[in-house]
């Protein structure tokens, strides 16, 4: 009988070896430096705060926050075509000038087009969790791309991710704790808080999350706050 391999476990000891031994940053912002990055209008970096979504899907969660804070502007990006498309289709259809949907790579977009300090907010919500050893360098808070995100946090920004893998959640409060510095707001399974908008989405954010939380299968988040200085 074939066994089921074990799912990930969170391990101190390998996520400090990660970055330890992580590939330096500045190489890889070089490599997107000739690519097309993702393109926000400038207008949506003035006045108003400015909230991103990584991995938006056809973007009706951020659509739905759009409405719900028309003082914010909103970008959401989504890599996929068929549904990032969808996602720039529902941004026309919308007529709502403080929403964006891109069709587009959020990576190059984090490493050339972000400036610092601009954003209040980034949902991370259910991305991929790479769970194979080998697949690790790819998780957000491993990537090289991270510390682009947090430096275009705001002080006082707020980074928030969720996912249905408990590892994924730990190793993230983990290294964004020890090695970026952030607060630690909420850490443990999703539920409302003043913070995450779950109040508005009882039965969840995204078509992933009203899957899991509908079949009972517990879900995790992580919502962390730059500090001021």
């Amino acid at each position: 009988m074939l066994l089921k391999s074990l799912p990930p476990q969170f391990n101190v000891a390998r996520i400090d070896w990660d970055l330890e031994h992580s590939k330096k940053h500045h190489c890889y912002e070089d490599f997107f430096k000739n690519r097309k990055a993702p393109e926000i209008p400038d207008s949506f970096f003035k006045k108003q705060s400015l909230w991103l979504e990584i991995g938006a899907g056809t973007g009706q969660f951020f659509e739905t926050l759009a409405r719900l804070h028309p003082e914010k502007n909103l970008v959401a990006i989504e890599r996929d075509r068929m549904r990032g498309k969808r996602l720039a289709r529902r941004t026309l259809e919308s007529g709502l000038k403080n929403f964006l949907g891109i069709r587009g790579n959020a990576i190059s977009a984090a490493m050339t087009g972000l400036p610092a300090e601009t954003l209040e907010r980034i949902y991370i919500l259910y991305p991929c969790p790479w769970p194979k050893n080998s697949q690790r360098k790819h998780r957000w808070h491993f990537h090289p791309t991270m510390p682009k995100l947090v430096q275009a946090l705001e002080p006082e920004g707020l980074l928030i991710l969720a996912s249905d893998q408990k590892f994924y959640v730990e190793e993230a409060h983990y290294v964004w704790k020890e090695r970026f510095g952030l607060e630690v707001l909420k850490f443990g399974e999703v539920s409302a808080h003043p913070l995450n908008s779950l109040s508005f989405f009882p039965e969840g954010r995204t078509k992933f999350e009203r899957s899991f939380l509908s079949s009972g299968q517990p879900c995790y988040e992580l919502i962390v706050r730059k500090s001021k200085v």
